[in-house]
């Protein structure tokens, strides 16, 4: 056996251990493993971090970006006029429908704005609506009922699309969460739900839905439903892709405390394991105008399995627009205090007992927002000009 002052043996001098993730390292060696965190860290602190933010763009011409916890204003982006929908993809582009040029008077066209670089990209003219694929790889819009155009999200470079032979209808389309099927609820030129295999670009199945409803789509959980109204009463229909057709519907039936006054449009949000209803303001048919009797806002949580009312929070809220946060516990809203667009605000929400955490006033003007997640080192501070490519 070696002598313990040679090396031989363990020099309980020099080398005391210490624990470091359940291995024993001596003092010597806990100095190295150390100095190698410390030489890392500035590695660590120099990777790009994603910050969440609220979009909010406005008829007027721009997308404001506003701070999500306490909704004050971030910065601004200058973009084309009659801006009416904003959503983001990855590494810091989003996309915008906004006005046609060159004069910005008609509406509307599909544009692609790369803050990293600052230009701002017309892919398609005109087009009805658009999403982004959960993997943010592609986005998928229509120009009317002509099929579905699809984009290459990185490089906007166009896909093959789904033709009108496959797709006919006017869809609000929704992908899958993972992101394999497109799933396109239409009420033109009939009222059907077409679900789609995206990579093949083939209908996989094509579902009737009763005439005499209007129709909305959303996932809850995992889960596509279908959502049909007239007036206060609703059907909701659980949509699967290998059933050959939809399941009896659960009903879900709404107080309307002005029935004269005739109900003129809702919307459908996911809150987690729960369907939000709402009526939705600010539109043509925004009954506030012409009834004379107080309208309730507010949204209507309901148990989508059952069809059966939870909770009617924030009747006071008069909402043209609700969006989720990912895990379902906040909500975004433009709220509508009077029949115009002349006071408008976002709140953020509380997504069980309506509570509200914060409130912005906007400007009088028409609003779009979207949840997004923008690299801390491309966010604009103060006002973005973007130059429009050729």
């Amino acid at each position: 056996m070696g002598h313990p002052a040679t090396g031989g043996g363990y020099n309980t001098a020099v080398c005391r251990t210490s624990i470091v993730g359940g291995s024993f390292l001596c003092e010597a060696q806990m100095s190295k493993y150390l100095l190698g965190i410390l030489l890392l860290l500035p590695l660590v602190a120099a990777q790009p971090q994603d910050r969440p933010v609220l979009l909010a763009a406005h008829r007027a011409g721009r997308v404001e970006l506003l701070n999500v916890d306490t909704l004050q204003p971030m910065g601004s982006i200058v973009v084309p006029p009659l801006a009416d929908g904003v959503m983001g993809a990855s590494k810091g582009v989003l996309f915008l429908r906004a006005g046609l040029s060159p004069d910005f008077r008609g509406c509307c066209a599909l544009y692609a704005l790369d803050l990293k670089t600052r230009n701002m990209t017309k892919l398609l003219q005109p087009v009805s609506g658009f999403t982004v694929s959960p993997d943010a790889r592609h986005i998928v819009t229509q120009r009317g009922n002509t099929g579905i155009e699809v984009f290459d999200a990185r490089t906007l470079q166009p896909e093959p699309s789904i033709p009108r032979s496959i797709a006919p209808g006017i869809y609000g389309l929704s992908f899958s969460p993972d992101g394999h099927l497109l799933f396109g609820t239409s009420n033109f030129p009939s009222p059907a739900v077409d679900i789609l295999d995206f990579n093949e670009r083939k209908l996989v199945r094509r579902l009737p839905l009763p005439e005499e409803f209007a129709i909305r789509g959303a996932w809850v959980d995992g889960d596509y439903y279908v959502y049909g109204y007239r007036q206060a009463t609703g059907e909701l229909w659980r949509v699967k892709a290998d059933d050959s057709e939809l399941k009896m519907p659960v009903k879900i039936d709404l107080p309307d405390l002005a029935p004269e006054c005739e109900l003129h449009d809702q919307g459908v949000r996911a809150v987690g394991d729960r369907l939000l209803v709402f009526e939705l303001f600010g539109g043509k048919g925004d009954r506030r105008g012409a009834c004379r009797k107080n309208i309730p806002g507010g949204a209507f949580l309901v148990d989508p399995k059952t069809g059966k009312q939870i909770a009617h929070i924030t009747p006071e809220l008069h909402f043209a627009q609700l969006i989720s946060t990912e895990d379902g516990a906040e909500l975004y809203g433009i709220d509508l205090a009077s029949a115009g667009w002349t006071s408008v605000a976002v709140v953020r929400l509380n997504a069980t007992t309506g509570q509200i955490i914060a409130t912005q006033k906007l400007s009088s003007d028409v609003w779009f927002i979207d949840l997004v997640n923008i690299p801390e080192e491309l966010l604009p501070h103060g006002q973005l000009e973007v130059k429009a490519s050729k």
